[in-house]
Order: structure tokens, then sequence, then C-alpha cells
């Protein structure tokens, strides 16, 4: 059997200064055997975008997930630096809307 790594996928990268964010863009970590395996997950749960594996977590990362998970991490700077996971969201469910 494989050996299950955890991986970040980052969507829509490309999209950041040119046009209008998706909901669904953002960085993902997913529990996969390989990079391929993590880009269909993130792409099966969020519907469409652009997934890109970016890099292989460590091991011994307190932040891993099981075998395919996928979890949506967000940038948290009241905890020093690090990401909360939320639970991803699919392109087309209802979006929260934003308060100005």
């Amino acid at each position: 059997m494989k050996p299950v790594h955890n991986y970040i996928v980052i969507v829509d990268a490309y999209r950041a200064r040119y046009a209008v964010q998706r909901p669904t863009a953002g960085r993902y970590r997913v529990g996969a055997h390989d990079e391929r395996q993590a880009e269909e997950l993130v792409k099966e749960i969020i519907g469409f975008g652009h997934p890109v594996a970016r890099c292989k977590c460590a091991e011994d990362d307190p932040m891993n997930v099981p075998y395919k998970t996928v979890v949506r991490e967000v940038f948290d700077p009241s905890q020093k630096g690090m990401y909360r996971h939320e639970a991803p969201q699919h392109a087309s469910a209802p979006q929260k809307k934003k308060s100005n």
C-alpha cells in the first residue's frame, strides 16, 4: 500500500491580481498518495478551478489531515502566523455576503 502524505494545493493563484477572486480560490491541505490525486480530490470538492499541488508537508506536522480529507487553510494572524482549517465549499454553494 502506498504511503499517505499531506499536500498543499493552491487554487486559482493566477487570478489574484487580474480578475475578481472566485470563492473557491485559496490554499487547501489534502491527505493523498501523490500530487495528482491531491489535485483531483480538491477538484471534486470545489467543483471547478485550477488546482496545483505546490508542496508536500512534513510527516510530523501537527496540522496534517487523514487520507482523502480536504480542508481549506485560511491565514490567521491572531495565532502567530498559523493557518486555521475551514470546511471547503463547492463553487455553486450559496456564499456569505460580505458586510461593508
